[in-house]
């Protein structure tokens, strides 16, 4: 029998470059992984999502666009700005307050990685996180690499 791909679910926001947008964007992501059937994928969506958002609130520039596409198991987001930095990986001490969202999102996640805009400045930070069997987790640590999952590409940044 030949499987047919489904069509993905996608959804984008233009979000305020104000850090009280951070709490309403959680609720927006529980609610759509609830509504496209993805509620064990939740808790660690969330959590990316919000590292992401707040690396854009804080180090990037408006506008800023967090889109969600899902097919299947599979869900895809990025987080986009207009700020001229690329995010890297640090490596924090326990006297730090910053530095360990991207190793949060690393550990999260399944694949993740940065693009440039097309159109001008700012990048796009993607993420892929998969439904797995019970018990088994993301991978740790995984390296970002620069070519997104093909359904970042249907996610046009506006």
């Amino acid at each position: 029998m030949i499987s047919i791909p489904s069509r993905p679910r996608e959804a984008r926001w233009e979000l305020p470059a104000d850090p009280g947008v951070t709490a309403r964007c959680r609720a927006v992501v529980r609610e759509t992984l609830t509504e496209w059937d993805l509620r064990d994928l939740i808790d660690d969506a969330v959590i990316v999502v919000t590292e992401l958002l707040a690396n854009a609130l804080i180090h990037g520039g408006p506008p800023v666009h967090l889109a969600l596409a899902a097919v299947r198991d599979s869900l895809t987001g990025s987080v986009t700005d207009q700020g001229p930095g690329w995010p890297r990986l640090r490596t924090a001490g326990t006297e730090h307050e910053h530095g360990r969202g991207l190793r949060i999102v690393a550990a999260l996640t399944d694949r993740w990685g940065v693009e440039p805009v097309p159109a001008g400045a700012g990048k796009a930070i993607w993420f892929t996180l998969t439904r797995r069997p019970a018990g088994e987790g993301a991978g740790q640590y995984p390296t970002p690499v620069s070519t997104p999952p093909s359904t970042v590409n249907s996610l046009p940044v506006q």
